[in-house]
């Protein structure tokens, strides 16, 4: 993707890109979890640095426990 067609991403299409509920994606943003614009009352994104830090979160978190899987 080049910067002249790199544009942030509402709150809806960040949480399908992602296959999470919205309310998840907006209560990272809120606590200052994932970062994002705010427009109003819209939340904005983007989508490569949401990606880069929740694949960072999933390596740095402990082993998923007896019967839960990383892979989708």
């Amino acid at each position: 993707m080049t910067d002249e067609t790199k544009r942030p991403v509402y709150l809806g299409a960040m949480a399908r890109r992602l296959r999470v509920p919205a309310t998840w994606i907006r209560a990272e943003a809120e606590a200052g979890r994932i970062p994002h614009l705010r427009a109003g009352s819209a939340l904005l994104f983007d989508p490569e640095v949401v990606e880069r830090i929740l694949m960072d979160r999933l390596r740095e978190s402990p082993a998923p426990t007896k019967g839960v899987s990383r892979e989708s």
